[in-house]
């Protein structure tokens, strides 16, 4: 059940191509055993994520040979309350402009046949609905680690928002709503404190099978709640990578260096920050972020430059 419409099947030791072989020295080929219907699950990050399958509130783990409609991350072992921590930054950043998939939080009481997995005493996972699934069927995507053919490891340091905003603008089909709505999301990280929006937490999605757009947005938290001297984004924007130092001159060097009108850009941008300065002190107080996180939160907002600072009441 991979990521948008790749699928992964095996085939015999003597299959293999003897030129891959020889390109990587001495190769042996091990035949591995794999066990029919079996469930599967990854881990990334400090969090499981299953794909599963919801029916009647009830969640079960994607079988080999099923698609899953939902992602469901349980609690970390490592970092308290990320569920109710990515479950709130996502409703912000929705309030702000931010397309995102369908999201709730579930109680883990409703995880069926979860493997034995150590869990932190917490009782709700975060869940977002699959985007890259639809009536059963696979909708192609590829992140931009994908699409700058980098390695997972190289997801930080071997590019920078300039290049992303360009191939948004250049290559996708609603290119300047993407690139908008690509400038809302960089700029909601800053606010939301989300200093791990890398290269596979951006993708594009190709909902006709042949034109890429902007996938909706995934995986935004409040990194900084975590690490207590984070003050940086994932990647450079125009020649900054400081939350603190962060202004709308910084942007409008971004745009100019992607080939981006700034005219067109600038607008969203006002838009997103009078959305957050509007909704957001009054939202955080009703959503479930934990109390401490919020407070962390209220005093990133006072921080930030002028250019970005959120008031609240305290």
């Amino acid at each position: 059940d991979l990521p948008g419409a790749l699928i992964a099947t095996s085939i015999e030791p003597n299959e293999i191509p003897e030129y891959l072989l020889n390109t990587t020295g001495q190769v042996k080929v091990v035949k591995t055993s794999l066990q029919d219907n079996a469930s599967h699950f990854s881990l990334a990050g400090v969090q499981m994520k299953f794909s599963m399958r919801e029916k009647e509130g009830r969640y079960q783990i994607a079988k080999s040979g099923e698609l899953g409609d939902w992602i469901i991350k349980t609690p970390s072992t490592k970092h308290a309350h990320v569920p109710l921590n990515e479950f709130t930054a996502m409703r912000l950043a929705e309030l702000a402009g931010i397309d995102i998939p369908e999201i709730k939080l579930v109680e883990l009481s409703s995880l069926d046949k979860l493997p034995p997995i150590n869990l932190p005493d917490e009782k709700l996972a975060f869940a977002i609905k699959r985007f890259d699934r639809n009536d059963g069927q696979r909708i192609h995507m590829e992140d931009f680690a994908q699409v700058l053919v980098k390695y997972p490891h190289q997801k930080y340091d071997s590019a920078n928002y300039e290049q992303i905003g360009k191939i948004i603008y250049q290559y996708t089909g609603d290119s300047l709503g993407n690139v908008q709505q690509f400038a809302r999301r960089l700029l909601v990280n800053i606010l939301l404190a989300n200093g791990d929006a890398h290269l596979k937490n951006w993708s594009l999605i190709y909902p006709d099978t042949i034109t890429p757009e902007l996938s909706p947005a995934y995986d935004i938290v409040t990194t900084r709640v975590y690490m207590n001297d984070e003050t940086k984004f994932a990647l450079n924007l125009g020649k900054n990578k400081e939350w603190y130092k962060a202004t709308f001159e910084h942007f409008q060097t971004w745009a100019e260096k992607a080939g981006i009108p700034w005219r067109a850009i600038k607008p969203h941008l006002e838009d997103t920050l009078d959305k957050a300065r509007t909704l957001w002190p009054k939202a955080l107080v009703e959503l479930p972020m934990d109390e401490a996180h919020k407070r962390q939160l209220k005093e990133h907002w006072q921080a930030l430059s002028n250019d970005f600072r959120v008031e609240t009441d305290g």
